[in-house]
């Protein structure tokens, strides 16, 4: 197996094994993939360094597949201002990334964790943020300011998803239950945009 098929071959095979784990990371084991891959420990280690370089790639490529088929429900009443309609678009895609990361938990902490490290234009975080940016739309004209906002939105949702990792209940709201979930996320685009 040349270079560049081994390299793959790890990549889809750990991707399967995330997936057949139901996104839980920490049941993917080294000796599951060289098993499945036929690859040693060696070549994993020289083509992502360790075990972890190659699970954050794997994410990496799981999340941005599912950002490009991302579809939200962006439907907004006929009849609101520009600003407010932005606001509710928003938060239509806000509440719906935000169950997406409760309910993914595993690939979502690995995800937040590698983009903040290695923030690039190509990860997730970014993605995500100029996803949010598109939301607003003609809400905010100004681009340095619609930056803020989205990016903002993003990071506080990334902070509260991975505290409540280990806090039942973060500034009054139970994040184990879907209407405080959606009520933190509206109360936190209303913070964060106003006219």
């Amino acid at each position: 197996m040349n270079t560049k098929n081994c390299k793959e071959e790890l990549i889809n095979v750990t991707i399967s094994l995330i997936n057949e784990n139901g996104g839980d990371v920490d049941k993917v084991t080294i000796r599951d993939i060289t098993s499945r891959s036929g690859v040693s420990v060696g070549l994993i280690n020289y083509h992502f360094g360790n075990k972890d370089n190659l699970i954050a790639e794997c994410v990496q490529s799981i999340i941005t597949g599912i950002i490009k088929s991302f579809k939200p429900n962006i439907k907004v009443d006929e009849g609101l201002s520009p600003f407010e309609a932005g606001k509710a678009r928003i938060i239509n895609t806000a509440c719906e990334v935000f169950e997406f990361l409760f309910a993914n938990p595993s690939i979502s902490r690995v995800s937040i964790l590698n983009d903040h490290e290695h923030y690039t234009g190509h990860t997730n975080t970014y993605y995500c943020v100029r996803g949010v940016c598109a939301n607003i739309g003609d809400a905010i004209e100004d681009p340095l300011k619609k930056e803020l906002v989205a990016s903002s939105i993003v990071a506080t949702m990334q902070s509260a998803f991975l505290r409540a990792i280990n806090e039942k209940s973060f500034l009054g709201y139970d994040f184990t239950k879907k209407e405080d979930r959606n009520r933190y996320i509206v109360d936190l685009v209303n913070a964060l945009m106003k006219e």
